[in-house]
């Protein structure tokens, strides 16, 4: 009977400690959830200015590489076109040599290499037979209105 008894009363305690315990932990869990719904609540506002600030950042560097490759383009463009004209006067006086080319294929190669960058150089050879074609035909032009030795 002191063994019933004494189990009887193991039992209560430890279904009472199970209990008490068991109810102090849901308060303190359901108390600390929501402490960390509160603070997600007061922060979020905090880390989504945060996130726009970084955003605004990455855009603006975005723009300025994309700015800096323009400009990096523009420039190369314009070497090319001084280097061209350069070449150009200094092919005015030209000596030629015992292997010639022609007088145009260095600086139409230089105006060409700037131009590939924008892809434009497959234009760059349309414009280049369009002004032989047209030089080619004035030249036709010139010596048809020519009519005998000069008069």
């Amino acid at each position: 009977m002191i063994a019933q008894f004494l189990g009887w009363t193991g039992d209560f305690f430890s279904r009472l400690a199970n209990s008490i315990l068991g109810s102090l932990s849901r308060l303190f869990g359901y108390l600390f959830q929501k402490l960390f719904d509160l603070l997600k609540l007061l922060f979020q506002p905090i880390f989504i200015l945060i996130g726009i600030i970084f955003y605004f950042i990455y855009k603006l560097a975005e723009l300025v590489v994309t700015l800096l490759q323009l400009l990096l383009g523009i420039g190369k463009l314009f070497y090319s076109l001084v280097k061209g004209i350069f070449l150009t006067m200094a092919g005015f006086s030209f000596t030629p040599t015992d292997r010639n080319d022609g007088q145009w294929t260095s600086i139409f190669n230089n105006v060409a290499e700037g131009l590939q960058y924008f892809q434009l150089d497959v234009l760059a050879y349309v414009l280049i037979f369009i002004i032989w074609f047209t030089a080619g035909f004035a030249a036709i032009r010139i010596l048809s209105s020519i009519k005998g030795g000069g008069d």
